[in-house]
């Protein structure tokens, strides 16, 4: 296990980009997802380095190697009136895996929600990975099971935007 003091975590910055699309990289190869393109690539630097940015984006360093990164955002809760850190990305390289760094980012994170007085802290985990459920359950973080997570793609928002979508209207219609 790595000395979590000698683990750093910090934003990301413009020097920090090619490590920073490789740990995304790997992360889309450990979802089994398909890489960014090199559009999407361009737009995640642009987003990150942004003033003010879209989404914090942060790397986690020991001994001046770079081996994991989170991305955040925050969303808003109408009823608690008081910001929501979203989790979106927290990984890690494989090889460095189960020595803490996990661990170490999740607790940067968690003083980052504090330190913007957030009501809470969210996330979402693919059902089929059990050491990120174990990983958030072992931190006291409870599953959900009042919420369904639902999406729209770029391609549904643009037929909805123009009018193509009438309500009602399921998606296999």
């Amino acid at each position: 296990m790595a000395e979590s003091s000698a683990i750093q975590v910090r934003p990301v910055t413009a020097g920090d980009v090619d490590v920073f699309l490789r740990l995304v990289d790997a992360h889309a190869d450990f979802e089994q997802m398909a890489r960014p393109d090199e559009e999407a690539r361009a737009r995640l630097v642009t987003d990150a380095l942004a003033r003010p940015p879209r989404y914090r984006a942060y790397l986690a360093t020991i001994e001046g190697r770079d081996v994991g990164y989170a991305i955040t955002y925050e969303a808003y809760s109408s009823f608690l009136a008081r910001p929501t850190l979203f989790l979106e990305d927290i990984f890690v390289f494989s090889e460095y895996r189960g020595h803490g760094f996990g661990g170490v980012m999740f607790q940067y994170l968690v003083k980052e929600a504090v330190r913007l007085e957030c009501g809470r802290m969210e996330w979402m985990v693919q059902e089929w990975n059990d050491g990120a459920i174990r990983f958030y359950e072992r931190r006291g973080a409870i599953e959900l099971d009042e919420w369904r997570t639902y999406r729209i793609d770029q391609d549904q928002l643009g037929r909805l935007a123009r009018g193509e979508y009438e309500p009602g209207q399921s998606r296999g219609d």
